[in-house]
């Protein structure tokens, strides 16, 4: 018989349907759902897993916690039991170095994912300049899997050389009181750039004054660096409510002043409410404004929804969620400071609504917010009703861990659904 160029291509094409079929039954781990199998096969895609996960490294190290790489080296060297005060002095030599940066190449070029560093040029957030100190990092990034340019591989080097080859700095830094001493001593004994003693003790002493001062009543001492939820956080889909969200401000003058609770008003305690009117909002499709749900729980059962503060109702209880997502139709659903099940919820299409006290998005008083998304990579975007400051709040993201670092002990988080 005279093979043509066709009937090559049949006889190939039956060959790997062959392989397919019996790779999938045989093998039994490969994976391909019937409405996906058309973009597979136009795409060359021969096997597909769902349930697999290549985000993170190998040694599950952690996601690293903080809005900013500035908060993420902080919280970092905190987590490993260091005071603010000591971590604020390495951030105030890496914000000279590389502006916290780990990608930045001396001069001020960025590197790269598969940058591999040139001895006597610096890189990196320590800005790491000669072979001696680069190559270690280089085969900590390739037994972990990590890209070069990772924030966590680069702080994760940094405290395998304070333990072994700058041991000294460890020690020295360690007995540092003050964030300012603690730039100069890390200078001295693990950075060693050009800077003459006064411009160490002027610049990066005075950064690391004003790093400390910006986050003392953020970072507590002695707090955790990474989330226990190192991978998959996010899983390529972003939920509902990432666009077109109503978020309210209970400071808007249409119902700032409206009462809740004994001589309190919308505007100073009506965090509840609002959050709840943003809930009600978009699960039933009705405009309920703050101005609604304050006035429902004033009809309703005060002693229910308001909590007294010397005499006077000054907020909401944690069970608003039940008072007015039952009047309105809504389910409630416990999750706790659970990230996975409260991604979950909010990729079927709830909201969540938590309290929590600290530094922004809450306040140091205590304050309720909405958690409406989760975009494909894991951040969550949130409700905020706290004036102009919850306005740009509720347009970042935030990291998970950080949110429910600041939940209290009670865990008061609940989804709602219609």
């Amino acid at each position: 018989m005279v093979i043509t160029y066709k009937n090559l291509l049949y006889y190939i094409k039956i060959y790997f349907l062959f392989v397919v079929i019996t790779l999938s039954f045989g093998v039994g781990s490969a994976k391909v759902f019937a409405s996906d199998q058309t973009f597979y096969s136009l795409n060359d895609i021969l096997f597909y897993d769902p349930d697999s996960c290549a985000v993170g490294s190998s040694e599950g190290t952690g996601v690293l916690v903080g809005n900013d790489n500035l908060e993420k080296i902080l919280r970092y060297y905190v987590g490993k039991g260091l005071t603010l005060a000591q971590a604020s002095g390495i951030a105030g030599n890496y914000g000279r170095e590389s502006s916290f940066n780990p990608a930045v190449i001396q001069g001020g070029a960025i590197a790269p994912d598969n940058y591999i560093p040139v001895d006597s040029v610096g890189f990196g957030i320590a800005q790491w300049t000669f072979t001696s100190r680069q190559a270690p990092l280089v085969a900590l990034s390739q037994s972990t899997n990590r890209k070069i340019t990772d924030l966590s591989l680069q702080l994760d080097y940094s405290w395998q050389e304070l333990n072994g080859s700058h041991a000294r700095a460890l020690v020295t830094l360690k007995q540092a009181v003050t964030p300012d001493n603690a730039a100069y001593v890390f200078h001295r004994d693990y950075e060693g750039s050009a800077d003459t003693e006064a411009e160490v003790k002027t610049n990066r002493g005075g950064d690391a004054i004003s790093i400390y001062n910006q986050f003392k009543s953020v970072i507590p001492d002695g707090s955790s660096s990474v989330t226990a939820s190192t991978v998959c956080t996010g899983n390529g889909e972003a939920s509902e409510y990432i666009d077109g969200f109503v978020v309210y401000n209970q400071n808007d003058t249409k119902w700032s002043g409206n009462p809740y609770g004994n001589g309190a008003t919308i505007g100073s305690s009506g965090c509840g409410p609002a959050a709840m009117a943003m809930i009600i909002t978009a699960l039933t499709k009705q405009t309920v404004t703050p101005a609604d749900t304050a006035a429902y729980g004033a009809s309703a059962n005060p002693s229910t929804v308001y909590y007294d503060q010397s005499g006077a109702a000054a907020g909401s209880r944690h069970n608003i969620h039940s008072v007015m997502g039952d009047n309105w139709g809504l389910k409630s659903t416990y999750l706790g400071k659970d990230v996975a099940k409260i991604n979950q919820g909010l990729r079927s299409g709830g909201l969540v609504v938590t309290a929590g006290s600290g530094a922004s998005p809450f306040t140091t008083t205590g304050h309720i917010i909405v958690i409406r998304a989760v975009t494909a990579e894991g951040k969550w975007l949130i409700g905020d009703s706290n004036s102009t400051i919850g306005e740009e709040n509720s347009k970042k993201e935030w990291d998970p861990a950080y949110i429910l670092s600041m939940v209290g002990d009670s865990k008061y988080v609940w989804l709602l659904t219609k």
